[in-house]
């Protein structure tokens, strides 16, 4: 190794101070170098290994003769062809020592990697009634090990991918290989192998999402994002991938449909007749989150003739005095529960509920007290609310609050008609989405009968795994 190379080395990391470089003397005026980062490789295997096995080579071979050095070594050493700063820096920092001889003008690697990391958990994403505790985490290998050990058969195959030319991020391309449809699995690989080497970064899920999505601004999630391996499982054996992150603490999971945007990991483990009661609940609360509102404005401004009468004169009781029209009402209240709703996001979990609690009965109150708001406004907009707290998708839960904005608004202007426009607006927006060839809106439009069922409802087990048609038929 000449001084050159050394130097060379400790030049391009002197300011990084995670990387350390230890000078190991040697008989005969020799030595050897050593560069790791000690907060990535596991300190007690290099001093137990690495430096015992380099004084052993150094008796064995007097450090003379480059043919073969690696051979005689008891520990796997990897020599390096060059140092280029790509090469060092892939090396260093996944937790491999970079060793050099004094004598050599050749430097080895040894993997000494322990990354610091957590123990699987519960997903605190997800809710787990009767299902597993063991969530995803953040690193992929563990994540792999967890979904290994439900699919443990050689057809569930797994990929990695590196994306991002300075994180040089992890990816995992997790797939059935007797079930996913052919197309599909070449355009996912493609996209992820186009993907690699055009981004400097990659940090998360939803990164991820944007850049091989078809629709990369879409207002819905054209992916599914869990933390629970069961559902990841459930999902791959029936024709879709999954997609892993090293450091995100979650999976990835496509091609979706909006019907599949409101199951639960959660219903695999009930009985089929509580979880088809749930889903078709879950459809309902969709629309009445958003459309509720909405509704009520186009009734009460323009078409109270429609109104039953004793609704009517309660109403109307209820909004004397009250300064605000009915419409700005409306954006009052959402506005005031939609910043409860994101103050509990943000606290902590105990905290955050309390707020969301009290600061709503608090202020509501206070607000119908003093004559700000009417309780039949507070009504239909908690009921919104509400409703959409079913939901277990949080990127989902976003899009309704803005398309509950836009249906009040659209509402208040045009009235029923607004309303009915809002609808059609939305209806014609979702046969435009398609995530990864599979119309968003399947097996709805374009319409497969045999679907309809399954999708809408959960089928006695004894039926067996069902593969979607419309997962064959991708445009």
């Amino acid at each position: 190794m000449t001084t050159d190379a050394l130097d060379t080395l400790k030049a391009r990391y002197r300011h990084n101070a995670d990387v350390i470089s230890d000078l190991v003397p040697l008989p005969d005026r020799t030595s050897a170098t050593l560069f790791f980062c000690p907060s990535l490789c596991d300190i007690q295997l290099i001093n137990r290994l690495v430096l015992p096995q380099i004084r052993e080579l150094y008796h064995q071979t007097g450090l003379e003769k480059t043919e073969n050095i690696e051979y005689r070594a008891s520990i796997r050493l990897r020599p390096i062809k060059e140092l280029s700063a790509s090469t060092t820096d892939a090396l260093l920092f996944k937790g491999n020592v970079i060793i050099g001889f004094s004598q050599l003008n050749m430097f080895f690697a040894f993997n000494a990697a322990q990354f610091p990391e957590r123990q699987t958990e519960e997903t605190n994403i997800e809710v787990s009634i009767r299902g597993p505790k063991n969530g995803l985490v953040e690193s992929i290998e563990t994540n792999f090990g967890l979904l290994r050990r439900y699919m443990p058969v050689h057809t569930v195959s797994f990929e990695t991918y590196i994306i991002g030319t300075k994180t040089a991020t992890k990816v995992g391309l997790i797939f059935d290989s007797e079930k996913i449809s052919p197309s599909l699995l070449a355009d996912i690989r493609g996209r992820l192998e186009r993907l690699g080497g055009q981004i400097e970064e990659l940090i998360s899920s939803t990164q991820l999402e944007e850049l091989i999505s078809d629709t990369p601004f879409s207002l819905f999630p054209l992916t599914i994002y869990t933390g629970r391996p069961d559902f990841v499982t459930s999902c791959v054996l029936r024709g879709r991938f999954a997609i892993v992150i090293d450091g995100v603490p979650g999976a990835m999971i496509a091609p979706i449909s909006l019907l599949m945007l409101l199951k639960t990991p959660e219903d695999t483990h009930f009985n089929f007749l509580s979880a088809s009661f749930g889903q078709l609940l879950r459809l309902f609360s969709l629309l009445v989150a958003i459309f509720l509102p909405g509704f009520y404005i186009a009734l009460t401004g323009y078409h109270q003739d429609q109104i039953p009468f004793p609704l009517l004169a309660t109403i109307v009781t209820t909004r004397i005095g009250i300064p605000l029209s009915t419409p700005m009402e409306m954006f009052l209240v959402l506005t005031l529960l939609e910043t409860f709703k994101e103050a509990g996001y943000r606290l902590p979990s105990m905290i955050g509920q309390t707020l969301t609690v009290v600061g709503g009965l608090i202020i509501g109150d206070a607000a119908i007290r003093a004559g700000l708001i009417s309780p039949s406004m507070v009504v239909i907009a908690a009921m919104s609310t509400v409703a959409g707290s079913t939901l277990v998708s949080q990127t989902l839960s976003g899009t309704v609050s803005i398309l509950r904005y836009s249906s009040v608004f659209i509402s208040a202007t045009l009235g029923m008609y607004g309303f009915m426009l809002s609808v059609l607006i939305l209806l014609v927006y979702l046969t435009s989405l398609n995530s990864f060839g599979v119309s968003f809106l399947a097996p709805l439009a374009p319409i497969t009968p045999k679907d309809i069922g399954r999708a809408l409802l959960m089928f006695p087990r004894k039926l067996g795994t069902y593969v979607p048609r419309y997962l064959k038929k991708r445009s």
